[in-house]
């Protein structure tokens, strides 16, 4: 009788923790040191959960917007993912993330496969990650060519998407201006994964004053126009150059670093930069908890595809992006 008991106990206790908030429980846990001078964590989920299609399920619209940073005036276009139950006549504002593709991939490339859009869904509807407005413009201002320049695109992101997108939909800036935005960084993001990642390290190069969260996938701190560049004395630069540049901000911010394992072609050199920026006491405070830490690694046994990036964006919530 006491072992029945006993049994009926432990699967009650069970069955109350195998749903959290109305989620199950991470599949995996990978916990590890080996990689670089402090401990990593990557959390695996239930797929059958997330990547089913959800209850409440947002929706996708495309937007245009003029850009003359390339020369004459040309009509650029993002896609816009909108959370379940926005309303854009209504009192409720929404952080908002801009995510950014990789290397001969479009706007499409990583909301329009639906085990993306249906994690993104669930995501918000589990409570993980905030309701928030997801954005995905693209670099390439000539496809065909797969023609880009960073700087040009760091400047169209900041003076004609960010206006165009938080003009139109219920963001936390007020005015979709210089002041608007700072007034609002904390509710910021920038992502992006391979080159996409490199991206978002161009990003955090220029844009502290706009937005506080960082989440580079599978990308290192070197110039995306050509082959990535892992020589740590260039990407120290590079990080120095970032850090000096904006040191009104430099205690302000979260990198959120993720990639892959050994199958990741970025691993070497990921592993580089994180470990230089432990390294750096005096700038990077290593640690999960944003407010008191400003740089973690999520590092997986993941390959190298854009589509991984649902994962790390996964993790970067449960851990609190955008909170």
């Amino acid at each position: 009788m006491k072992y029945g008991f006993a049994l009926l106990l432990t699967l009650i206790l069970l069955l109350g923790t195998a749903c959290t908030e109305g989620r199950p429980e991470d599949k995996k846990v990978l916990v590890t040191s080996d990689r670089v001078r402090a401990e990593t964590m990557y959390r695996t989920w239930d797929k059958n959960f997330y990547e089913a299609p959800s209850s409440e399920a947002g929706t996708v619209v495309s937007l245009e917007y003029t850009t003359s940073q390339y020369g004459e005036d040309a009509l650029h276009w993002a896609n816009v993912y909108l959370p379940y139950g926005y309303d854009p006549e209504g009192e409720q504002r929404y952080p908002v993330l801009y995510f950014l593709h990789g290397t001969n991939e479009t706007q499409d490339s990583f909301i329009g496969d639906e085990r993306v859009k249906n994690a993104v869904d669930n995501m918000i509807r589990a409570g993980v990650a905030p309701a928030f407005i997801m954005v995905m413009p693209t670099y390439y201002y000539d496809y065909a060519n797969r023609a880009l320049d960073v700087a040009r695109f760091v400047k169209e992101v900041r003076e004609d998407l960010m206006p165009a997108v938080e003009s139109t939909f219920r963001t936390f800036a007020l005015t979709p201006d210089a002041a608007g935005f700072t007034a609002s960084r904390d509710m910021r993001a920038f992502a992006g994964y391979s080159r996409g990642g490199r991206m978002t390290w161009e990003m955090f190069g220029t844009m502290l004053d706009v937005a506080r969260w960082y989440v580079p996938m599978s990308g290192c701190f070197s110039s995306p126009e050509g082959d990535p560049d892992p020589d740590p004395d260039r990407q120290r630069a590079r990080l120095d150059q970032a850090l000096s540049s904006q040191a009104e901000w430099t205690d302000r911010f979260f990198l959120y670093v993720a990639c892959g394992g050994k199958r990741d072609n970025a691993f070497p050199m990921v592993n580089t930069l994180v470990d230089l920026m432990i390294g750096d006491p005096d700038h990077f405070s290593y640690g999960r908890t944003p407010g008191e830490n400003n740089l973690f690694y999520c590092s997986s046994n993941e390959l190298h595809q854009t589509l991984i990036g649902r994962y790390y964006l996964y993790n970067a919530f449960c851990d609190g992006l955008l909170r």
